[in-house]
């Protein structure tokens, strides 16, 4: 296995505190330059930070009413902060990040994001700055929002980067894999439960190649980053019927074999 988990991320992602979580985040949130895991609590619908030796709460309860969780940095101060879509009026926000927790939220799209789904946040132009790529229900086509690193998206209209077929995938990933400094995308097969990467080309997506066979349907909330500290990302995603955390560290062809940095009851 190519690198060592890093111990303050393994340690708090175990920790007995943790039941029941959705929309895992991998990102860097407090600007330690090591990648946290965030995910909301179901239960109270606070959003938790693991950075530690114990979790830390960031967002207080309403984040139930919230979905489709990514984090980037979209304002250009070289802190990794949060967008989320809310479900009651379809607006996107963006919740930017103080290092060690998130300030008053901005509006960064209004209603109509309840028509995309599996929103992910990465480079994906090259340019250093976020994007947004997300899947449209009603087409199943794969959209590109560039960010201009000032706290908008798609201000120079969307563009499409993959054809009809994508509301058949689930759980998208952005990830950079063979560390060439663009997001790639890997995402879950429903009807195969196998595992696809596309790699990014600046300009759109490589044709798919499969990193991972049957099986992945039985995985939920995957996740990309920079957990191990390698040049490639990780994936982490929970288990469904055991809800355990695995971490999937990232290589230059795919990915390395798993190891559980979480409990039962994500």
């Amino acid at each position: 296995m190519p690198g060592v988990a890093h111990p303050d991320t393994v340690a708090a992602a175990a920790s007995a505190a943790t039941v029941n979580m959705a929309e895992v985040v991998v990102a860097d949130v407090d600007g330690d330059r090591v990648d946290d895991v965030v995910a909301v609590e179901r239960s109270t619908g606070k959003l938790w930070m693991y950075a530690g030796a114990a979790r830390a709460e960031i967002g207080t309860g309403g984040w139930n009413g919230m979905h489709d969780l990514a984090g980037g940095d979209f304002n250009g101060d070289t802190k990794v902060d949060l967008i989320a879509v809310e479900q009651a009026t379809g607006k996107l926000w963006l919740y930017p990040s103080v290092g060690k927790g998130l300030t008053t939220r901005v509006e960064m799209g209004s209603g109509g994001w309840n028509g995309m789904h599996d929103l992910v946040s990465g480079e994906f132009t090259g340019d250093g700055k976020a994007d947004v790529v997300g899947v449209e229900h009603s087409t199943g086509k794969l959209w590109l929002y560039p960010g201009n690193g000032a706290g908008s998206i798609g201000g120079g209209g969307r563009v499409e980067i993959g054809t009809g077929g994508w509301n058949g995938m689930h759980d998208l990933v952005a990830m950079d894999l063979g560390a060439d400094g663009r997001s790639d995308v890997v995402t879950a097969e429903t009807s195969t439960g196998k595992l696809w990467w596309y790699k990014g080309t600046g300009t759109g997506l490589s044709p798919r190649v499969e990193i991972g066979n049957g099986g992945w349907n039985s995985m939920r909330d995957l996740a990309g980053g920079a957990v191990v500290g390698s040049a490639d990302d990780d994936l982490v995603g929970v288990e469904t019927a055991s809800g355990k955390l695995f971490l999937y560290p990232g290589k230059t062809t795919g990915l390395d074999g798993r190891m559980q940095i979480g409990t039962a009851d994500w």
